[in-house]
């Protein structure tokens, strides 16, 4: 085992052995004890699992949310008449936006050319395709 795999290991399982891969804890094991960088590494590390075993778990949290629950704003069950308003609004708008749009197209004599120009082929009366 070399310095770069003994700390990616050290990084992953944390300092105690028991932890490390079955197949890498050995040899994990040998280099803390001959190489002196790894042994510091190793005491860091043990100093750090320690830290952590002191900070617990998370906090219980739920009195913090039933409090903040408690002061939010309710909502009311009532239908809300600002939405029915804004949707009126916009049933009205939609239809005189339709019926502006109406007057605006074209009239039904003018309606024989847009369909010529949409449907028939752009080629000449000669029949060539090409």
């Amino acid at each position: 085992m070399d310095r770069e795999r003994f700390e990616v290991l050290l990084d992953a399982y944390g300092a105690d052995f028991r932890r490390w891969p079955d197949d890498e804890r050995a040899a994990g094991e040998a280099f803390a004890a001959q190489d002196a960088g790894a042994a510091a590494m190793l005491n860091a590390a043990r100093a750090l699992d320690r830290a952590l075993s002191l900070a617990g778990g998370a906090p219980d949290t739920s009195a913090l949310a039933a409090r903040i629950l408690a002061t939010a704003p309710r909502r009311s069950a009532a239908f809300d008449t600002r939405a029915a308003l804004a949707l009126a609004a916009c049933a009205v708008f939609g239809i005189v936006l339709g019926y502006g749009g109406g007057m605006l197209a074209p009239l039904a004599d003018q309606d024989d050319g847009y369909f010529t120009a949409a449907f028939e082929a752009p080629f000449g009366d000669d029949g060539d395709e090409g």
